[in-house]
């Protein structure tokens, strides 16, 4: 029956599917292996080898396209700068500024005398107003394709004092265009210089001539120009470039390609043409030739087919060589290995060879044999485990001290098939040989099996584990004949015990918990110099040693058990005293509580009517500056009402055009407004830019400006110099026809320039009153909006709003030397208790003002985090002490002089926070002391505490 299943499973292993090789013999599945095994690493190798000539030389054609594209890029930002450096020496040509504004018909000729100074491509001359006023081409070009449109971007930036190139598009090419404003000795813009070259046929025979490749140039994805020539002659635009290749590089990549193109083939590198503005106006192409790595390929894909065709005639010749040598011993080796698969260990396999087939087989014997050994060691280590397992697991499931040492007694009994088995509880004697319990021995009898007579009582079996104990330690003891022993014979034959013994200690963490004594008697009828029970092998040792350790455990357990519910008493009943106790306490604390909140309501009114009383003394303040700053202007416009109709006569006085005088009222009104808020230099600056503006003038024919000019750069106007110098000039001819001998005594630019004046100091007295008004509406506003006195209790509000309302309020706290820096995020409107709320904004930026000393910097940020709104708030004095930390928030605490601070804000600030079921946290360190305020966007959460009923044994013990 045994050997069935072994049958079965050779079968198996004869009958499993072999695919194709299965189906051969041992000598054909060697020639084959072998031709795979020579054939194989050749074609590798030699594919391999070809691979790697023709990587080399295309990754050789692909660096030399990548060099050569690198160098066209760089040729070609060198033709940019070339065209920019011209542009700019064209812009600062001696004499253009001057022409500019006054013969601007002379500047053609100019640039004419100038032609071999001045840059390739189409040269245009644009005045201060963007008209073009001269137009110059070098070189054979298009003027048509390349003139610059009134709106182009280059003339406008040129006309904005910036010097600028750029690449653009014209009809059907690109160009490279290049500005450059044109500014005179005072730094006056007189007009613009602009430069267009196109990226045409030229630009491509240029960077051929450089690289020795040729270029192609792409306007978005079509050819617009290139160095290729026909056979007859004639230009090629060049080759187009599929859709899959253009759109990446017109994207910002750079790309290699090969491409086939004029019946050759080339590796092409095409890179991105951008403007500053980051936009892809077309591609450089850079072609280089291909026609030596084709040659190359097709040599080598010759020289890998020889290679081969070769490899395979020397691997079947060395298969039929080989093939028999090893066949032979192989099929024995098998033969011996279905038989062990069989499960017959016995088969004998025979060694033919002195090789390694040889050297297997007698590996393969000797597995043989140490499988046999090895199966047997292993059923007889199994059925000790399944014991120890039914042993343990019958010990474990007791609780009971009394019941467990019964229990471990009769299974060991049983498993050793012991006549007598003790298990004594307790540990040895103290070491001065008295004993340990009250004149008892250390050990004490807590269950026996076996055979029990007077002869051999638990006193004389308690008697005999001492000794052992005392002998050995807490070891294990194999005795063969337990009373021929000569420490213990004596002990022995008192207990009764004689033949083969063991004695376990029962240990569990360094600590002796007793000792299990077993022993086997004599057969009746033998001799006492006779031994003829059977004595305790070493499988009996080690499953009583394992035995002893999970007695141990039990023992300790069911100690523990008995300690645990002794305990759980105890505490049980302590909880009811202290339960009964806490009850009382809590009666009394109730009642000091309702105290508590009913004088901390009356501190919190206290500290607000304070706070009150200084917000309204710093809005006193500040409403008091603007008020004053509105009755100095009104004082002043009266007297600037006056000096303006004085002026206005003297403008009456002068003789001027209808046009003219237009002219001057339309500028007047344009510049009044702005010149009301203009901004005062430092008198230094003034006095320079007077003289400047005042030579400038001289230059244009105007006399005697310097006092006219002063009150141009005073009132911020210098900008208009010119107009009115032409209009005063204008005025001045026409009073020199009409006018008598003595009427010349009027200086028409100082009339001009005093009007103006007076009519921006008449803007400036008007701006500064309405300032002060706003401001005093803002100040009003904010403490409206502070006192929420329209609103309800809960409600809607604006977490910034309050915080810009609160500023406002401490102004007069903030404006002499501390700097307010916000960082406002985007928050929601949250529902809050708004007037409580800006008090908290209040008091935390009141706290950070006195704590900077009136200098400083306060940091206000807020920001979501999670579903709460933060609101921090950061000043950079001198921080709070580590020891101070815990207590900044008691009420009374506070760290300011006497009569500066009550001590209940921080702790006001809390108790708002928590009442909009939010929190506060505080960070500090010199330098740098921060409040978070934290409260949920949801709004404060409104729980009424129920009231939660107490325990029986509670209201029983209260009754009591």
């Amino acid at each position: 029956m045994s050997d069935t299943p072994r049958r079965r499973a050779t079968d198996r292993i004869r009958a499993r599917p072999r695919g194709i090789l299965g189906r051969l013999r041992l000598g054909h599945k060697l020639a084959a292996i072998l031709s795979m095994a020579a054939l194989i690493p050749v074609l590798g190798s030699s594919y391999v080898a070809t691979r790697l000539v023709l990587a080399g030389l295309k990754s050789g054609v692909r660096a030399q396209t990548e060099r050569t594209m690198r160098y066209a890029l760089n040729q070609v930002l060198s033709h940019v700068r070339e065209i920019f450096e011209g542009t700019v020496r064209v812009s600062e040509m001696p004499g253009l500024a001057d022409r500019l504004v006054l013969d601007p018909e002379s500047i053609t000729r100019l640039l004419a005398s100038k032609d071999d100074e001045l840059p390739p491509g189409l040269i245009e001359i644009a005045d201060a107003t963007g008209k073009i006023v001269s137009r110059r081409a070098i070189g054979a070009l298009s003027m048509r394709d390349l003139k610059v449109a009134p709106d182009a971007e280059a003339l406008k930036r040129a006309l904005a004092y910036e010097r600028r190139v750029n690449i653009a598009t014209a009809a059907d090419h690109l160009i490279i265009r290049a500005s450059a404003p044109v500014i005179d000795d005072s730094y006056l813009l007189r007009g613009a210089v602009i430069v267009s070259v196109p990226l045409d046929f030229d630009f491509a025979d240029r960077l051929k001539a450089q690289l020795s490749a040729d270029v192609v140039v792409y306007q978005q994805g079509l050819a617009t120009a290139s160095s290729f020539i026909r056979p007859d002659g004639t230009r090629e635009l060049g080759f187009d470039v599929p859709e899959s290749v253009s759109k990446p590089v017109l994207n910002g990549e750079t790309r290699i390609v090969e491409v086939s193109a004029f019946s050759r083939m080339f590796s092409v590198g095409l890179a991105p043409l951008q403007n500053l503005e980051s936009e892809r106006l077309g591609m450089l192409a850079v072609a280089v030739d291909e026609d030596s790595l084709a040659a190359a390929k097709v040599q080598a894909w010759r020289s890998l087919a020889l290679g081969g065709a070769s490899a395979v005639i020397f691997a079947l010749t060395l298969a039929a060589l080989l093939s028999r040598r090893l066949t032979s011993p192989l099929g024995h080796l098998h033969a011996g290995a279905l038989a062990v698969a069989r499960g017959d260990l016995d088969q004998r396999i025979v060694q033919e060879t002195g090789d390694e087939i040889g050297d297997l087989a007698v590996a393969f014997a000797q597995m043989t044999r140490a499988v046999k050994e090895n199966q047997e060691r292993l059923a007889a280590r199994m059925r000790e485990i399944t014991t120890l397992h039914e042993i343990g697991r019958a010990v474990s499931s007791v609780l009971g001290q009394e019941e467990l040492l019964r229990k471990i007694v009769d299974e060991v009994a049983a498993l050793l098939s012991a006549n007598r088995c003790v298990l004594l509880i307790g540990g040895p004697a103290s070491a001065d040989g008295q004993a340990s319990d009250g004149g008892q021995l250390g050990f004490q009898v807590g269950a026996i099996c076996g055979d029990v007579s007077p002869e051999n009582s638990p006193a004389r079996m308690a008697g005999l584990a001492e000794a052992l104990s005392k002998r050995l330690g807490p070891t294990l003891i194999r005795l063969e004949a337990a009373e021929k022993d000569p420490d213990v014979g004596q002990l022995a034959s008192l207990a009764g015990v004689t033949g083969p013994l063991l004695a376990v200690p029962l240990e569990q963490k360094d600590r002796v918990l007793g000792m299990l004594l077993v022993s086997r008697a004599q057969m009746p009828g033998t001799s006492s110099g006779e031994n003829s029970a059977i004595p305790f092998s070493d499988a009996d040792l080690r499953l009583v040693s394992t035995f002893a350790d999970q007695a141990s455990a039990a023992i300790a357990n069911a100690r523990l058990y008995n300690e645990v519910q002794r305990s759980s008493e105890d505490l049980e009943r302590k909880v009811k005293e202290r339960t009964f106790e806490l009850v009382v306490a809590n009666q009394e604390l109730e009642l000091a509580l309702g105290e508590l909140r009913t004088a901390h309501a009356a501190l919190v009114h206290s500290d607000r009517m304070a706070g009150l009383g200084q917000l309204v003394a710093g809005v006193a303040h500040e409403v008091n500056s603007p008020a004053g700053a509105i009755q100095g202007a009104v004082d002043t416009l009266a007297e600037n009402v006056g000096r303006l109709a004085s002026r206005a006569r003297q403008l009456g006085d002068l003789k001027m055009g209808a046009e003219d005088r237009t002219r001057f009222f339309t500028l007047v009104e344009q510049l009044a407004p702005r010149l009301a808020g203009a901004r005062i230099e430092p008198p230094a600056q003034l006095r320079h830019e007077a003289r400047n503006l005042a030579l400038s003038l001289e230059k244009l024919g105007v006399e005697n400006a310097d006092s006219a000019c002063r009150t141009l750069v005073e009132i911020g106007a210098a900008e208009a110099a010119y107009q009115l110098a032409q209009l005063a000039q204008r005025s001045t001819d026409s009073s020199m026809v009409g006018a008598g001998a003595g009427s010349g005594k009027i200086v028409p630019l100082e009339v001009l320039v005093g009007y103006l004046e007076q009519y921006a100091y008449l803007f400036r007295n008007t701006n500064a009153i309405r300032t002060a008004i706003r401001r005093i509406t803002r100040i009003v506003g904010a403490l409206k909006g502070y006192s929420h006195l329209d609103q309800a209790k809960v409600a809607l509000s604006d977490i910034h709003e309050g915080i810009e309302n609160t500023l406002v309020i401490l102004h007069s706290e903030l404006k002499y030397g501390i700097v307010v820096t916000r960082k406002f995020g985007a928050l929601p409107p949250v529902p809050t208790y708004v007037d409580e709320l800006n008090q908290v904004w209040t008091n935390l930026i009141h706290n950070a003002v006195q704590a900077l000393g009136g200098e400083g910097e306060i940091l206000i940020e807020t920001r979501v985090d999670g579903e709460d709104l933060a609101v921090s708030i950061e000043d950079n004095g001198p921080g709070i002490s580590p020891d101070l930390m815990p207590r900044i928030f008691e009420p009374f605490f506070t760290t300011k002089a006497k009569g500066e601070g009550t001590g209940l804000g921080l702790g006001i600030v809390r108790q708002i926070v928590e009442k909009h079921s939010g929190k506060i946290d505080v960070e500090s360190r010199p330098g740098c002391t921060r409040f978070t305020v934290r409260i949920p966007m949801a709004g404060p959460q409104k729980t009424t505490p129920e009231a939660v009923p107490l325990p029986a044994e509670v209201v029983a013990l209260a009754n009591k």
